[in-house]
């Protein structure tokens, strides 16, 4: 896969998704140095403590089509987290219904599942805390989803240190402190390794030019 960036085409219509325990409004300042890209981003937002992915990628359908009734050439998306999950859900259930491809930027995605949330399975902390997404991000429950369709093609930027040993010691080999590298590709996507801990990705310069320069991408990448 080559990494050659475009310039931003005008109008783009770019989804932007949140983590867990997130909301949309931590995503504006994002949305708005996308918009001054050209790209017309706008942040979804999904209440990560209930319900099931499907559930949030149904909700992600009807927020689209109420946004482009009309179905539009390319639909990117710009996640962080547990959002590139809901974006998985999302595309498994009703790919094609609004665009005729999609380009999708997912931030230190959890795509294998995170073992954080397999080791504090039994803790009350955890599940008080990220309500039912504390199953959700189990690696048995993730890696029962299917990979991205053909319609779609994915960048996945990976946080951490690149030195093999992250910034969690309870995270094997290198992480951005809440997912590790190895933990964030898809089948046939590797992680980029951008650098960075998990929960500044979606504000730092360097990595909003790689992922505008992706987005805007006429072709395969």
């Amino acid at each position: 896969m080559s990494h050659r960036d475009a310039e931003p085409g005008p109008g783009r219509p770019v989804v932007l998704l949140h983590g867990a325990l997130r909301s949309p409004l931590g995503l504006w300042p994002t949305a708005r140095w996308l918009r001054r890209r050209g790209l017309d981003a706008a942040a979804f937002g999904y209440p990560t403590r209930r319900g099931l992915l499907r559930d949030h990628g149904d909700a992600l359908a009807r927020w689209i089509e109420s946004r482009h009734p009309s179905r539009v050439p390319v639909l990117g998306f710009l996640t962080h987290s547990m959002g590139g999950l809901v974006v998985r859900a999302f595309l498994e259930r009703h790919a094609g219904r609004h665009a005729e491809r999609y380009r999708v930027v997912m931030l230190s995605p959890p795509n294998r599942g995170a073992a954080l949330a397999e080791r504090n399975l039994g803790n009350p902390l955890m599940r008080w805390l990220y309500g039912d997404a504390a199953e959700q991000l189990r690696p048995g429950s993730v890696q029962a989803m299917p990979g991205l369709p053909a319609v779609a093609e994915a960048l996945v930027l990976a946080g951490g240190r690149g030195d093999g040993r992250g910034y969690n010691p309870l995270i094997a080999g290198d992480d951005d402190g809440v997912v590790g590298v190895d933990e964030m590709g898809l089948p046939g996507v590797e992680p980029e390794l951008i650098g960075g801990l998990h929960a500044f990705l979606q504000w730092r310069p360097r990595v909003l030019e790689r992922a505008a320069g992706f987005l805007a991408q006429e072709g395969p990448p």
